[in-house]
């Protein structure tokens, strides 16, 4: 008998070599009720990996299409009942006891969302992979001493590599956003709990080992990842953000955004900012949904934001930087010259 009422979700693309260990290591929690996995029509054969396994708890869910990590979680999420949902990625392993406290927490205290797991590196589990933005202080990123997280943080948005969320909740905010295909998704969530009147928090008791080394090769600076990253980026801030705070963070520099998406993206940021634009139908439904829904103004989360280098100022000033000093580099080059 599980101590809590938990579905997890994993969704697999193409992990041959982490997604059999993570699924075993998922097996190991007495936690979990059930373990939903959904392959998002991987072209390898990492899904023969698990068809050995025998735990009534494993449920596979097979597309014949990549419908994207966040709609593939809702569908997964759909097909739940359970009071909380657990989201871990299939280059992960988790601890055993990786969901005891995170769902301590949120049936302690209503008015938690989501809770993180303290997320460690997989290669160096001595070290911090990411653990996100926190409310009071600059965030713990990768390479730092596990040691470093060592109390409970509120936190801008919930990592997908380990995360634990109350039902409720997620029927508030209807789970993740498939628009966004890949990329930003979690942000988004953690900023539309926030806005809707939950919490987000870190547990340092929960822990993930996360592969993130993984994701990056297989990511790199694919053009597919730089026209999401820059579409995503424009949908996060258009829907979720005041009116007020827009006026002040992006309508300034709104002609200059084709400028900073080539600077930074190059023709796939331009498609990234043509996509956003021809899509503004959704951006104004999604965003009555969300200002619907919003019960603290912008600046509770502000500070977060800022802290994850994600406001729209931080990012134009960042890109007119890298412009600056690609300029003088390339002038000091010539005149040495």
């Amino acid at each position: 008998m599980s101590t809590f009422d938990v579905s997890v979700i994993v969704v697999n693309y193409n992990c041959h070599t982490t997604l059999k260990a993570c699924i075993e290591s998922i097996l190991l929690s007495k936690e979990v009720g059930e373990l939903l996995l959904v392959d998002n029509a991987s072209t390898d054969d990492s899904m023969s990996l698990v068809e050995a396994c025998t735990d009534a708890r494993l449920k596979i869910i097979t597309l014949n299409r990549n419908i994207g990590l966040p709609a593939a979680r809702n569908l997964a999420a759909s097909k739940t009942k359970s009071r909380f949902i657990a989201f871990t990625d299939a280059d992960s392993v988790v601890h055993p006891d990786w969901l005891q406290d995170p769902c301590s927490l949120l049936e302690k205290h209503s008015e938690i969302g989501a809770v993180q797991c303290k997320i460690l590196s997989f290669r160096n589990p001595e070290t911090i992979s990411n653990v996100g933005i926190g409310l009071n202080d600059l965030g713990y990123y990768w390479g730092m001493p596990k040691e470093s997280l060592n109390s409970y943080r509120h936190i801008l948005f919930p990592i997908g590599a380990g995360f634990v969320i109350r039902r409720d909740a997620w029927n508030l905010v209807k789970g993740f956003d498939s628009f966004f295909f890949v990329g930003y998704d979690d942000i988004d969530l953690g900023v539309r709990l926030w806005l809707s009147g939950y919490a987000v928090m870190c547990s340092y008791k929960g822990i993930v080992y996360h592969d993130g080394g993984h994701l990056r090769k297989r990511r790199g600076i694919a053009p597919i990842f730089q026209f999401y990253s820059m579409r995503n980026m424009l949908y996060l801030w258009a829907k979720n953000l005041q009116g007020r705070t827009l006026a002040k963070q992006m309508i300034p520099f709104s002609l200059l955004i084709p400028f900073m998406a080539f600077w930074r993206f190059r023709v796939a940021g331009l498609m990234g900012v043509t996509s956003f634009l021809t899509r503004a139908p959704l951006t104004i439904t999604k965003r009555y949904e969300v200002q619907r829904l919003r019960k603290i103004p912008d600046e509770q989360i502000v500070q977060m934001l800022h802290r994850s280098g994600e406001l729209p100022v931080q990012i134009f000033a960042d890109s007119f930087r890298e412009l600056q000093k690609h300029i003088f580099r390339g002038s000091s080059k010539s005149g040495k010259l």
